[in-house]
C-alpha cells in the first residue's frame, strides 16, 4: 500500500499531539509566564515527578482515545472527510491539553527542576501556537495537494519547538534519574 504524504502526516502529527501532552505533563501555570511556584527543597523532587506521571498518564490516556478516529481516515478520503478528522482531532487536544493545564495551575516546581520545566513549556507552547495555525488553515485547504503542502510546511516549521521541548523533557529525565526517582517521563531523544 503507498503511504501519502496525508497517512505520513498523520502519523507524524500523532507523533507530535503525544510529545504535546508530555509538555502538559511537565507543567504549566496557565498564564505564559514561569511556573506557579518553586521550591529550595530537594524533597519535593519526588512528588514534582510523580505528579508528571500521573497527569502524562491521563493527557497519554486521552490523547490515544483521540487518536482512534483519525487513525481510522483513510488516507483515501474525499479531502472534506481528512480535514474535519483533522479538526476534530485538533480541537479534542486543544480540550486536553486546557483541562491539564487546570491541573497543573498550582504544580510547584523545585527549584533544581524549574528551568528545564519552563524550557519545556516554551518549546510546548511554540509547538500549540503552529497546531493552532494549522488548525484554523483548515479552513482555506481546497485540495489534497493543498493539504499536503500545509501539512509538509507544518511538519518542517514545528522541529525547533520539538526540539527544545524534548531537550528539556531529557534533562528533567535526567534529575529524575540522577536523584534515583524512578519515573520515565517516555521523552523522545
Amino acid at each position: 500500500m503507498k503511504t501519502t504524504t496525508f497517512a505520513t502526516t498523520l502519523s507524524l502529527l500523532a507523533t507530535l499531539l503525544l510529545a504535546l501532552s508530555l509538555a502538559f505533563a511537565c507543567g504549566d501555570d496557565g498564564d505564559g509566564g514561569s511556573p506557579t511556584a518553586t521550591t529550595d527543597d530537594s524533597d519535593d523532587l519526588p512528588g514534582y515527578f510523580a505528579d508528571l506521571q500521573r497527569i502524562f498518564e491521563n493527557a497519554d490516556d486521552a490523547t490515544n482515545e483521540a487518536e482512534d478516529p483519525l487513525n481510522e481516515t483513510s488516507s483515501g478520503a474525499e479531502l472534506d472527510v481528512k480535514l474535519s478528522a483533522l479538526d476534530t482531532y485538533l480541537g479534542e487536544i486543544d480540550t486536553i491539553f486546557d483541562e491539564a493545564i487546570g491541573l497543573l495551575h498550582d504544580l510547584e516546581v523545585p527549584t533544581a527542576a524549574a528551568e528545564h520545566h519552563q524550557d519545556f513549556i516554551d518549546g510546548v507552547r511554540e509547538s500549540i501556537t503552529a497546531s493552532d495555525t494549522l488548525r484554523s488553515d483548515l479552513t482555506n485547504i481546497t485540495t489534497d495537494e493543498q493539504l499536503d503542502d500545509r501539512l509538509a510546511t507544518f511538519d518542517s516549521g514545528i522541529d525547533a519547538a520539538v526540539d527544545k521541548a524534548d531537550a528539556a523533557c531529557l534533562a528533567l529525565q535526567e534529575i529524575a534519574d540522577t536523584e534515583e526517582i524512578t519515573i520515565d517521563l517516555a521523552c523522545e531523544d
